[in-house]
């Protein structure tokens, strides 16, 4: 006689998160990762390009509304500082089942309408509001979202994947810096904001090549079943949809129960079932770090004020420009010192990751080197006249801002942990979104003030040499074994 199985969809609570635990989401370390690599190139060339010509957009616009510097500034500052608020965005927007492919294809969207409204701008408050504000936000998103979804297909190759899709950066620096001397003077600033909307449009190709990445089945289905096989056993045949019909069929179940340890319909049963699936190192570890326990980890509080310091280099990109035509040179020579600024920063992106993946440099000696770098340079500006010394500072700054650039996310990583990468890039995007703002605000006002501008990159030595004392605590926790990973 044969034992008849009653048709139910019903599963023992075991089971269920036997099924749970059996997928995961796997970085791949290539395969669509590198599309996604090259998605993620385009959209930082594309974004972070357009904002480094700010400091010319800021000489332009001075000329064109024939506002104080102080104000015009607003409309730079705000559109750097909101680039890089999109993290609480995105998070936001994650929490109505939204993904980072849909929302990057509509954030480029709303980028490039609101370049084309800029460029009929009647003031600079109006600017501020389509450019400053709506650009800036819809970049923020499409830069966040980018980003984090490259992190999430690489693991063992991430510093090197980062470094190549920074070094968009870099190539967007340069490629905008030198093809402004070309179109500003041609179209004027109005057409220039046309053909930017145009450029923002192509961010929805990008976003619809970052492809979310998928959950993975584990191969240990081997044990799972067994520990299916016990737990129905022990449960008896009643519950789990088993008729025995004869005695034949009672012993056979008999001689499997004696076989097979019993399992407890307890919480206890589920966490053994858990802990065959998963080791034992990886559930302890995502338990630790994936509670909000991020708050609770005093480098990441040390790493966010280092990068509080870094965020200062951003406005040299807004500044530099302006001193280099105060010290009586050409604004052609201040848009190929920017060229230059960009093209040095595409060879930093890849030098950072070639030293931390192939060399094995730790990433907290590559993280004071860049804020040495920044402190170094911003030093030397105001003793700077010439178009060779001053090209020298902006190489020096270059290194140091793209060096800091690409080691935030592998720095949070390792700090945190891969599962709160997210959440920490999330807060630390805000905070230099913030930071991004406030300082060439700040120092708009100053330099208004003191009708100088040597006292700029005064102020940023400061910062900056505060970060490089700080990083040596990054250095401290990385040799003593605190980093997760």
């Amino acid at each position: 006689m044969q034992c008849r199985m009653r048709n139910t969809d019903a599963q023992p609570p075991e089971v269920e998160v036997v099924n749970q635990l059996e997928t995961e989401t796997r970085p791949p370390d290539g395969g669509w990762g590198w599309v996604v690599c090259l998605a993620c190139f385009l959209t930082n060339c594309t974004i972070l390009g357009s904002i480094s010509i700010n400091g010319i957009i800021l000489i332009e616009l001075l000329d064109l509304f024939n506002d104080s510097l102080s104000k015009t500034t607003i409309v730079c500052s705000i559109i750097s500082g909101t680039a890089m608020f999109g993290g609480p965005l995105v998070s936001i927007a994650l929490k109505f089942k939204a993904s980072y492919r849909q929302l990057m294809m509509v954030a480029g969207i709303i980028a490039a309408a609101s370049a084309v409204a800029s460029s009929f701008a009647p003031n600079i408050e109006t600017l501020i509001f389509t450019y400053g504000i709506l650009v800036g936000f819809s970049l923020s998103v499409n830069y966040f979202a980018a980003n984090v979804t490259l992190g999430q297909y690489f693991l063992k190759r991430r510093a090197l994947a980062l470094g190549i899709a920074y070094s968009g950066v870099g190539f967007g620096n340069f490629a905008m810096n030198y093809l402004s001397t070309k179109i500003i003077p041609f179209f004027g600033m109005r057409g220039t904001f046309l053909l930017l909307g145009g450029l923002f449009l192509n961010l929805t190709v990008y976003g619809a090549l970052c492809r979310p990445l998928k959950p993975v089945n584990k191969q240990r289905t081997n044990i799972a079943q067994n520990k299916r096989s016990s737990v129905d056993e022990m449960e008896g045949a009643e519950n789990l949809g088993f008729e025995a019909e004869d005695e034949r069929c009672d012993d056979s179940n008999r001689r499997i129960s004696e076989d097979i340890e019993p399992l407890p319909k307890t919480l206890q049963a589920r966490q053994s079932i858990t802990s065959e699936i998963i080791p034992s190192e990886f559930y302890n570890r995502k338990s630790s770090y994936c509670n909000g326990t991020i708050f609770k980890n005093k480098y990441f509080y040390l790493l966010l004020a280092i990068y509080t310091t870094h965020s200062v280099g951003n406005s040299v990109q807004i500044y530099l420009p302006v001193y280099v035509v105060s010290v009586g040179l050409s604004r052609e020579e201040s848009a190929q010192i920017m060229a230059i600024y960009g093209a040095i920063g595409i060879v930093s992106v890849l030098l950072v990751g070639f030293l931390a993946d192939i060399i094995h440099i730790p990433t907290s000696y590559l993280l004071m080197a860049a804020m040495s770098s920044m402190s170094l340079s911003s030093i030397l500006v105001p003793f700077c006249q010439s178009f060779e010394t001053l090209a020298l500072c902006a190489v020096l700054t270059s290194v140091g801002y793209h060096f800091g650039v690409s080691l935030r996310i592998v720095l949070i990583s390792a700090i945190l942990g891969t599962c709160n990468m997210t959440a920490a890039y999330s807060i630390l995007s805000g905070l230099i979104g913030i930071l991004y703002f406030l300082y060439p605000t700040i120092k708009g006002f100053v330099s208004e003030a003191t009708q100088q501008f040597s006292v700029v990159f005064y102020f940023d030595f400061a910062i900056t040499f505060l970060g490089a004392v700080l990083s040596c605590g990054i250095i401290y926790a990385q040799k003593t074994g605190k980093f997760v990973e």
